[in-house]
């Protein structure tokens, strides 16, 4: 198996080679920061089985990625890891054709079984993860109030893992502008963290 780390952080990249530098049959062959740099690498290459693909990094992030494999490289399989174990990332992930999702708890042993499973076209959930598959139907969670363009977009850069601070001057705005979007946002989906909004937000459709 010849594998792609896509991960922004580098020591996440160097604990990944640890794991499954001595393992037979694997042979890590690259590594991208970002989504566009996968995407770079991939087309520049066809030596490459399976991404290991982190879902939060800056530009494209894995879900964006994972859609554009299926029509750039539908051949190379992706397995996520990732830090998010809501189940809503976990069923998006999937639906969008990802071979595996993991946390980045995740054991040597099944990281290498669910890579395994991938290369075999199999789909492989981590243990503690499994019941996201088929647990709590999105209709059971709050929808919220309809969001306004600028919500939306505050939204959408969380998603990519801005900072208010980021989020303040990418929107030309002040920090208390954008703290006070923030507290409409959680009102509105009926939540009270920036990741529960985020998660709320891709459930009904309103960032990607």
């Amino acid at each position: 198996m010849r594998i792609l780390i896509a991960d922004d952080h580098r020591v996440v990249r160097e604990g990944v080679r640890w794991m499954l530098d001595p393992e037979p049959g694997i042979e890590i062959v690259g590594e991208a920061v970002n989504g566009e740099d996968l995407l770079r690498i991939l087309s520049e290459t066809t030596d490459i089985d399976i991404v290991l693909l982190d879902l939060r990094m800056p530009g494209l992030n894995g879900f964006e990625v994972l859609e554009r494999l299926v029509e750039e490289s539908p051949r190379v399989r992706a397995v996520v890891m990732s830090m998010h174990d809501d189940p809503i990332f976990v069923r998006r992930a999937i639906s969008l054709g990802a071979s595996g999702y993991l946390l980045k708890n995740v054991g040597q042993a099944e990281l290498v079984r669910a890579l395994e499973s991938a290369h075999e076209g199999h789909t492989y959930v981590q243990g503690e993860l499994s019941g996201a598959l088929i647990q709590g139907s999105d209709e059971d969670r709050p929808v919220g109030k309809s969001l306004g363009p600028r919500e939306v977009e505050i939204l959408q850069l969380i998603s990519d893992g801005a900072s208010n601070k980021q989020i303040a001057r990418d929107l030309n705005l002040s920090q208390a502008t954008v703290k006070w979007c923030l507290k409409n946002v959680f009102a509105k989906l009926d939540v009270n963290s920036r990741a529960e909004a985020v998660a709320s937000a891709l459930r009904i459709g309103v960032i990607s």
